[in-house]
């Protein structure tokens, strides 16, 4: 029987801190508006702190660190050029031949993603995910309170799909959020863990992934030995 994979985008499919950087980068010519300077330095504050593991009110601390910038620009105004920009963001090493293998032999898969719509449908048109996924499920576009763990989307996969529980697999990489319904569905779950990923020092909450990989290859060997 075919074997139904859905798989998350954020630091599953490509590496979270490349859109980050893509944004900030986006965010940093914004706000100098030609000045190179300007904008490598605002680029250097917002990824310093990114870097040391600094999270939350990113765009507070740059206007703070950058008094010329005072009254050119809002932070409503630098989160929309965030969310809004074109990322430039490419698949993990490995991922796009793994998923041409793995529907070269028959698997069917989906993406399942949270996050503002504007953002996610623009990660996953750069990446051109559609190529290769259908359903592509942007849970945002339901509203929030229907992101992970809500069950919404799984249960949307599984019925476009038409197959059994034990034949779908969620391939993710965030136990706080990524493994939960899979499990009460009776679905099979792979993390996917990498150093490079924002959350990779994270542990196992109470619901733990069926299985776990610290690489892409070895991502591909599990879900082609599932097959």
């Amino acid at each position: 029987m075919t074997l139904g994979i859905a798989f998350d985008l954020d630091d599953t499919l490509y590496l979270e801190r490349d859109y980050v950087k893509s944004g900030f980068r986006a965010v940093a010519a914004h706000v100098a508006a030609g000045d190179r300077a300007l904008e490598e330095r605002a680029f250097g504050i917002l990824w310093q702190d990114f870097v040391q593991g600094v999270r939350g009110r990113a765009f507070n601390r740059l206007l703070a660190a950058l008094p010329e910038l005072e009254g050119r620009c809002s932070i409503t105004e630098l989160v929309a050029c965030y969310r809004e920009h074109t990322p430039a963001i490419t698949f993990l090493p490995g991922v796009e031949a793994a998923l041409c293998e793995l529907r070269a032999r028959g698997a069917r898969l989906a993406v399942i993603s949270d996050g503002p719509l504007v953002s996610q449908a623009a990660k996953a048109a750069a990446l051109g995910v559609a190529r290769y996924a259908d359903p592509v499920i942007l849970t945002d576009a339901w509203g929030q309170r229907y992101w992970k763990p809500h069950a919404r989307a799984f249960e949307a996969v599984a019925e476009a799909f038409a197959l059994p529980p034990e034949r779908l697999v969620y391939v993710g990489d965030n136990p706080e959020k990524d493994f939960h319904a899979p499990a009460r569905l009776g679905w099979r779950s792979v993390r996917l863990r990498l150093p490079e990923q924002v959350r990779h020092h994270l542990p196992h909450e109470a619901v733990p992934p069926t299985f776990e990989v610290t690489s892409v290859a070895a991502l591909r060997e599990q879900l082609l030995a599932l097959l």
